[in-house]
């Protein structure tokens, strides 16, 4: 069989999730909608994308995604890393924030923050088109 009609529906849920990136990372957005029409509370939507610049010759693009609601939820989806768009949940911390997925890490505070893959030494980052030298985000 040709390996382009042979996909697995996993292929085709990778696909949805990638395409749900991108629509989710295209611009800053602030959406009300209602989920249930029997229900009358609002759920808000919120995307706000930040560029990172990193030492070794690392950009990022990222998009924060929180919904508010019945289920609140964070996410970061990292585009500029592969070819692929990488989503992070976002995970409880002191201060700052972080967000993982267990291979790919993005931790940080205000203007700075630490880009992770897998066991591999953090890559610093900062907000902005220059990487600007930083104390050690934890």
């Amino acid at each position: 069989r040709d390996s382009s009609t042979s996909r697995g529906l996993g292929d085709v849920y990778k696909r949805q999730i990638i395409y749900s990136g991108f629509l989710l990372s295209c611009s800053e957005t602030s959406s009300y909608f209602n989920s249930d029409t029997n229900n009358k509370s609002k759920h808000a939507t919120t995307t706000k994308r930040v560029k990172y610049t990193c030492d070794r010759n690392t950009t990022l693009s990222v998009n924060f995604t929180s919904t508010t609601g019945e289920e609140s939820k964070n996410i970061a989806i990292i585009n500029g890393f592969g070819d692929q768009a990488i989503i992070l949940a976002n995970q409880e911390t002191k201060s700052g924030f972080l967000y993982s997925n267990g291979r790919y890490t993005l931790r940080g505070k205000e203007t700075q923050a630490s880009w992770t893959v897998g066991r591999m030494a953090p890559v610093k980052c900062s907000v902005g088109n220059k990487f600007i030298a930083q104390k050690e985000t934890k």
